[in-house]
């Protein structure tokens, strides 16, 4: 038996050989595992210092994989191949085979205080709260002190499974207008991250106290959460680190059910970014891409798998991240989804998935082929155009009423190197329009021609209605990675202006034929690093203020290009970056007024932050720095109203806010864990 620790958390390294297990291991497994693993792993091997082990099977994967996995370990990574005996650990995995298999839910009836009488199956409980999956199969956890007993059943209790309505595509048209609901990444299809929410406000926000945190047990080299919860019906769905993911009370933060999936050992920039952004939600089904490149749909009561679909190849270097977006069109609903791995020799696309089965219904790829409308801004070479990157790897925004679902693209491939792909590189570093019907491409605009700074576009584009010049615009707003805040005409991609967000010494205007006129290449100083003047960090849209929230970053860095090799499967960045640590690197709330692009307010940080911003209609702004703070604005003034020490850098994510028994709470991801907050109960 051998511990390691892997990515911060404790694992149990059992191996096999890839045969059946047989009746005798197990009996000898259940002693060496006493003796040597139930301290760690728990007495059913469901987790207690270290992680559950059964997971993964429960997960989906066969034997055979597990088992090679564990020989063959993860490279690069903390997880080198076992040297333990075979006969040992072949006779432990028995064992943990027989654990697999969850136990019965227990019965329970809760008889509440007021009268009710709540039967169901029990999910989870500790000494102040206890979670259920009732009778209509709804998931609700209830404080202790509201409940008067709870009468503990024999058997399992009966389940009318269609009582409960599933979430509709008219529930996620609807965005935030139902309190107790967030159904989106960014909480509607406009991408601006606003909530009706007014309960917490600048007067009250200073009351606002933590509830509770909920600790996911992983870790990934310094990037924990940063996914967007989704809420419904008192439940949190949430994605984590290595695809995990959790079913969560919002009462408690206490886990209802949680997922670990099973991942290869050979993943390519999965491996090297292993996050994950979040859920998509529609009917009873969850859906979570993969960092082996792989698109689930999930029972959303339990946890467990309905359909598995391969997106790409991860062995060459794609992988998933972002959290997917469903939508309904006129042709049906679907799932859409972006692919990671513009830093390998890879071609990015965007998806359309059937919800209901997983096939896929389109795809746009954002490198065109040889012949096809933008091929001209590559060189003419098939080989250049297959591995041009352009990934997809940040959710987008949708207009139902045009059917236009608006994506920002990735950095062409190489990330340095330009000389071996003169021209354009077009869709790359770009905002694209596609019909959601069809997935072809209405209209593109490109921020960066031939960006050479990994400056990937890939931004939450954000969809409102300005009034400009005397008149009425419906646009689309994108504050991007190379230091500019562009509107552009959402019905038809014309730039309306392009303004500098931050002190980027890049560039300061944009032409009249729309491109950036630049200033300095490098050779004049120093530029930004290659997180840019903003990154995925999303941003947020006041529309009764038309303020536009975003961190901005001002950093100082200097470029090394060198051409690489091209090997599938091998990052091939073309050179590096250099940060001057000598010059100040800071970052700033800012507040963008988004008709003229001039700055009405900043609050500066320490360091150059990564943090999400989430915007009220009571005039509040949170968000949060590298540091740990998390910290509430006045949107108006930019006046720091209320600041709470989370213990963990807010970076990548952004907060949410939900309604849940009369009271308004907001949610923060914040390194691994969440946090709650809410004003106190009255």
């Amino acid at each position: 038996m051998i511990r390691w620790i892997v990515g911060g958390s404790l694992v149990l390294l059992v191996l096999a050989l890839p045969l059946r297990p047989q009746a005798q291991d197990a009996g000898a497994g259940s002693t060496l595992y006493g003796e040597r693993c139930a301290v760690c792993h728990g007495g059913d091997a469901r987790g207690a210092i270290g992680p559950s082990l059964v997971t993964l099977w429960a997960s989906g994967a066969t034997d055979e994989r597990v088992l090679r996995t564990i020989r063959q370990g993860v490279p690069g990574s903390a997880m080198p191949p076992s040297k333990a005996p075979d006969d040992e650990l072949r006779a432990i995995v028995a064992y943990l085979k027989t654990l697999a298999p969850p136990p019965p839910a227990p019965a329970v009836t809760l008889v509440m205080r007021d009268g009710r009488r709540i039967s169901g199956t029990r999910r989870g409980e500790d000494a102040f709260s206890i979670q259920i999956e009732d009778t209509q199969g709804r998931m609700q956890g209830f404080l202790k002190d509201g409940v008067q007993e709870i009468v503990r059943d024999a058997g399992s209790a009966a389940r009318a499974r269609d009582a409960h309505p599933p979430v509709t595509s008219r529930d996620i048209l609807g965005g935030l207008a139902e309190s107790t609901r967030w159904l989106t990444f960014s909480g509607d299809y406009s991408g601006r991250r606003h909530s009706p929410l007014t309960q917490i406000s600048p007067a009250n926000v200073q009351r606002l106290a933590p509830q509770w945190t909920f600790q996911s047990g992983t870790m990934t080299r310094g990037r924990g959460f940063e996914a967007t919860p989704l809420a419904l019906d008192g439940v949190l769905y949430v994605t984590g680190s290595n695809n995990f993911a959790w079913a969560l009370d919002a009462r408690t933060g206490r886990p209802f059910w949680q997922y670990r999936r099973e991942l290869p050992p050979d993943l390519t920039y999965g491996a090297q970014a292993p996050v994950n952004r979040g859920f998509a939600i529609l009917g009873e089904r969850l859906f979570m891409v993969t960092l082996d490149a792989h698109l689930l749909a999930f029972d959303r009561r339990t946890g467990s798998i309905v359909w598995d679909t391969v997106l790409a190849d991860y062995k060459i270097g794609y992988s998933a991240t972002m959290a997917p977006l469903v939508i309904a069109t006129k042709s049906g609903d679907k799932v859409i989804v972006g692919i990671s791995g513009g830093e390998y020799p890879t071609r990015g696309f965007l998806d359309a998935y059937n919800p209901e089965t997983g096939a896929r219904i389109w795809r746009f790829y954002t490198v065109p082929a040889p012949g096809e409308t933008g091929s001209d801004t590559w060189p003419s070479s098939s080989e250049v155009l297959a591995r041009g990157g352009g990934g997809t790897w940040m959710t987008g925004s949708y207009d139902p009423e045009l059917n236009l679902l608006y994506w920002g693209t990735g950095n062409p491939n190489p990330d340095y190197w330009g000389h071996g792909r003169l021209g354009d590189n077009l869709y790359t570093n770009s905002l694209i329009a596609i019909d959601a019907d069809t997935g072809r491409l209405k209209w593109h605009y490109q921020f960066t021609p031939h960006d050479t700074h990994d400056w990937d576009s890939n931004h939450v584009p954000v969809v409102g209605d300005l009034r400009i010049g005397g008149a009425a615009r419906k646009v689309v707003m994108v504050a991007n990675r190379n230091g500019f805040f562009y509107v552009l005409d959402r019905t038809n991609g014309q730039l309306i202006y392009g303004k500098p967000f931050t002190d980027t010494t890049w560039a300061r205007e944009i032409g009249r034929d729309g491109r950036p006129i630049v200033l300095n290449d490098g050779s004049k100083g120093c530029l930004p690093d290659q997180w840019g003047g903003t990154n995925f960090n999303p941003p947020s849209f006041d529309p009764s203020l038309q303020l536009f929230l975003v961190t901005a970053r001002e950093t100082c860095a200097t470029y090394a290009t060198q051409e690489p090799k091209f090997v599938a499967g091998q990052s091939s960045m073309g050179g590096s970056v250099r940060v001057d640590r000598d010059r100040p690197n800071y970052a700033a709330l800012r507040a963008i007024d988004a008709a003229t692009g001039e700055r009405r307010w900043e609050f500066r940080y320490a360091s150059p932050a990564m943090s999400g911003v989430l915007s009220t209609a009571s005039g509040l702004v949170f968000t949060g720095d590298n540091e740990g703070n998390f910290m509430a604005f006045d949107t108006r003034t930019g006046r720091n109203l209320w600041r709470y020490q989370t213990g963990n850098g807010i970076w990548g994510a952004a907060p949410m806010t939900f309604e849940l028994d009369g009271r308004q709470h907001v949610i923060v991801p914040a390194g691994t864990t969440l946090v709650a907050f809410a004003l106190p109960a009255r």
